[in-house]
């Protein structure tokens, strides 16, 4: 008895330990937030890792391996990594990965489906007019940026509902479409309607629906007969109408399309309700290309208040250079002027000083030739009484 509880528990934890790719998948709308659980009884010893759809390390245990701010750590322990990723994107779908480490490795797999649900339809209405033949209302029911392709059928009154030619065309990212669904209607009472219904998986069993009532273009073929003319038509709710409208097969619409380019067409918009989704998404990329913009003139004018700066400075360098050399040339003039200054002064100096000197030379000349005349003539006096030779003298 007890041998078998321990082979069933031994059982149980060696099917843990070599435990192969477990794979569960996760559907979720745009702007959602992602979380991503693993858990693990490998031991205290265990290590847990999350792997980006890239293959990158998202986080090993409580360490974040990528700077990318957007994955979020919500709980850690030795049992246990649970991360988050706000606002899911389609960027952000695919497969990650949780590594479970310990004497084995396991590996757990969810796969991210990012759901893009569509905005609410637009409808339009044609009128074919033929010559000497019955008139034809073509209906073309749109909507933009699904993900996956919504279906697209058309309600006849109350009961019946049918499907048109339905068309999907894929953006350039491969992943959001726009979807458009053609009726072409044949006759018609003046209190049919026709209801254009859009389902899809991110509305989760809702329904978007956008309807048509004849009796505005009957009224409108009865005052304006056959003139060409463009007019919206209100979708104001009516009371119960009965509804007699006869459908054309989708293999007819081909012809009425070639018809259409050959015979004269009047186009009628149909006014659906606003769509506060659609507009809100126009608004939306009005405001990033406006701000996109605002940060590109913000760049630009930053880089030239940068240039000019650059380039006053450049010009302050220059402009200081310059008063330094001339500041040098002026100390250097007026040094040299001093010099030359004091130059001159010693030269009129050393000037005056001879000339002073020649001056008393010529005035102790003139004296002692003064001095030796009158001594001469003293001595002619005497030499009268001596009777001295002149010679002598």
């Amino acid at each position: 008895m007890w041998w078998r509880v321990l082979s069933l528990l031994s059982w149980f934890h060696l099917q843990d330990a070599f435990l192969t790719n477990h794979t569960e998948t996760i559907a979720l709308e745009e702007g959602q937030t992602l979380t991503l659980k693993c858990v693990s009884s490998l031991g205290k010893n265990a290590s847990l890792q999350w792997l980006a759809p890239s293959g990158f390390t998202i986080f090993l245990n409580e360490h974040p391996a990528l700077k990318n701010s957007k994955y979020q750590l919500l709980h850690h322990s030795a049992t246990q990594l649970s991360i988050s990723v706000p606002n899911i994107t389609l960027q952000d779908e695919g497969t990650y990965k949780c590594l479970r480490y310990s004497d084995s490795v396991s590996t757990k797999e969810v796969k991210v489906v990012v759901l893009a649900t569509p905005v609410k339809p637009t409808l339009e209405a044609s009128v074919i007019r033929r010559l000497n033949r019955e008139d034809h209302v073509i209906l073309k029911c749109s909507t933009v940026r699904s993900k996956p392709p919504p279906q697209i059928t058309w309600l006849m009154g109350n009961s019946m509902e049918i499907h048109g030619r339905t068309h999907h065309e894929f953006e350039t990212d491969g992943k959001k479409c726009n979807t458009t669904s053609l009726l072409v209607v044949h006759t018609y009472g003046k209190n049919s309607t026709v209801g254009c219904v859009i389902r899809h998986e991110g509305l989760q069993g809702r329904k978007l629906v956008a309807s048509f009532w004849f009796e505005n273009l009957v009224t409108d073929q009865e005052t304006a007969s056959d003139a060409p003319e463009k007019s919206s038509l209100s979708s104001q709710d009516p009371q119960q109408p009965t509804s007699t409208v006869s459908i054309m097969e989708n293999s007819s619409i081909s012809e009425i399309d070639m018809e259409e380019k050959e015979q004269t067409t009047q186009y009628l918009d149909v006014t659906t309700e606003a769509n506060p989704q659609y507009m809100g998404l126009t608004r939306k990329k009005s405001g990033i290309l406006l701000l996109t913009l605002v940060s590109f003139l913000i760049f630009i004018l930053f880089i030239i208040v940068q240039l000019f700066i650059m380039k006053l400075r450049k010009a302050h360098v220059i402009w200081k250079k310059e008063k330094e050399i001339s500041e040098h040339t002026i100390e250097s003039y007026r040094s040299r002027s001093n010099n030359e200054e004091t130059s001159s002064q010693e030269k009129n100096g050393q000037t005056s000083h001879s000339k002073r000197c020649m001056n008393y030379i010529t005035r102790l000349y003139s004296e002692a030739k003064t001095k030796r005349k009158e001594n001469a003539e003293h001595s002619k006096l005497e030499g009268k009484h001596t009777h001295i030779p002149e010679s002598i003298v």
